[in-house]
């Protein structure tokens, strides 16, 4: 498994997968053996959760950088002289699976290439044009190229093969899991411990997202300042990527300033007890090839309005108020109904335990160690 150009605590989602996935496969529900080739800043993150059959060969000769002109410019240079890296792979291994997309290093080895959705098609809108060449570079070759493609959700499934030609035999809709040990609804002992430092407004609506332009921040405070219960606050978490201040700006234009808190980047160990805490979370969101945090505050007994996009409705298959989310009276809307709506809370909590015990990152892991499988018996039946 290559790790070489994640970035740990920066990107997400996407990392949020592949901690799990190597959860899993360190309680022996994968492979045999794993390695995990990490760049130095994944080597100092990694090594002390790695067990079992999983181990890390650190990759000194692959530096990603943090911000993304630094990233951009490493991913160029390790495709461009793709030797350099290459030199520093382990003997022995039977296939390379890319769960961050970019397939650094290359080898002849069969590769399984996760391609978690193709937003840079969907919503070009939200990308410049270098970093939309770049995807196409990276991301969109890596999948043409690979003996198989991983994606999150059917929905994206069915993008990759209509946008990217690639054979639907070849890609293979794996949805995402939840950990369950650590997302259950409460009361959690410790609960209060972790959310006393964050000094949280009661009552409060949780956003999860980090500010990228697709999250639809701006039509969310927007439809919040409307919402008439004057002691509700929204509680927002995640990176923020330079783009705090102009959504502050934005609250302050619309009159959400004085109800609005950004608790930036959150530990792992206080999200569920946010969502624990939350009257709901809301996630408006224009775009997801997946949407973990929807099942997670479901798992965690909070009630859900989440948008009818993308993967979304696929993902939370009717237990949240589904809201259209270039409305902001249907955000404002969905928030009303959620927070307000005595007879439907209980409904909606209920209906998002049983829609969240459906997910299991056990069953994703035991699926991807399949995929490799039979990613391994093709390349060898094709050579």
């Amino acid at each position: 498994m290559s790790l070489l150009t994640l970035v740990p605590g920066r990107m997400g989602g996407s990392e949020s997968y592949v901690r799990a996935l190597l959860e899993q496969f360190g309680r022996g529900n994968g492979p045999e053996r794993v390695t995990v080739l990490a760049n130095p800043q994944v080597a100092a993150a990694y090594a002390g959760d790695l067990r079992g059959p999983v181990s890390l060969h650190r990759v000194r000769g692959y530096r990603p950088g943090r911000r993304a002109p630094a990233r951009a410019a490493a991913m160029i240079a390790g495709l461009a002289l793709p030797g350099r890296v290459a030199r520093e792979v382990p003997s022995g291994l039977d296939l390379l699976h890319f769960p961050v997309t970019v397939p650094i290093p290359q080898t002849s080895l069969p590769r399984v290439v996760t391609l978690h959705d193709i937003q840079h098609h969907d919503l070009p809108q939200f990308f410049s044009r270098s970093e939309r060449a770049l995807r196409r570079l990276t991301y969109d070759a890596a999948a043409r190229q690979a003996s198989a493609v991983i994606t999150p959700s059917e929905y994206s499934a069915r993008r990759i093969t209509d946008v990217l030609g690639i054979p639907p035999e070849r890609v293979e809709a794996i949805h995402n899991g939840i950990d369950h040990e650590r997302f259950r609804p409460g009361p959690a002992a410790g609960d209060a411990d972790m959310l006393a430092p964050l000094g949280l407004p009661r009552p409060f609506v949780l956003y999860p997202a980090n500010l990228w332009p697709h999250k639809n921040h701006g039509r969310l405070i927007e439809a919040f300042a409307r919402v008439s219960e004057p002691d509700l606050e929204l509680v927002l978490i995640g990176q923020t990527y330079g783009r705090l201040q102009g959504l502050r700006e934005r609250a302050r234009e619309v009159g959400a300033a004085a109800r609005l808190r950004h608790l930036g980047y959150v530990e792992r160990g206080a999200v569920p007890a946010l969502y624990r805490a939350a009257r709901a979370v809301v996630f408006p969101s224009l775009y997801e090839g997946f949407g973990g945090p929807p099942l997670e505050a479901m798992a965690c007994g909070c009630p859900v309005a989440a948008s009818n996009r993308a993967a979304l409705a696929e993902v939370c298959g009717g237990a949240c108020v589904a809201l259209d989310p270039e409305s902001v009276e249907s955000i404002l809307a969905a928030i009303d109904r959620v927070v307000r709506d005595e007879s439907l809370r209980p409904q909606l909590e209920e209906a998002g335990l049983k829609r969240a015990r459906g997910f299991s990152w056990e069953a994703t892991a035991k699926r991807h160690a399949e995929v490799y499988r039979r990613a391994v018996v093709r390349s060898a039946g094709s050579g």
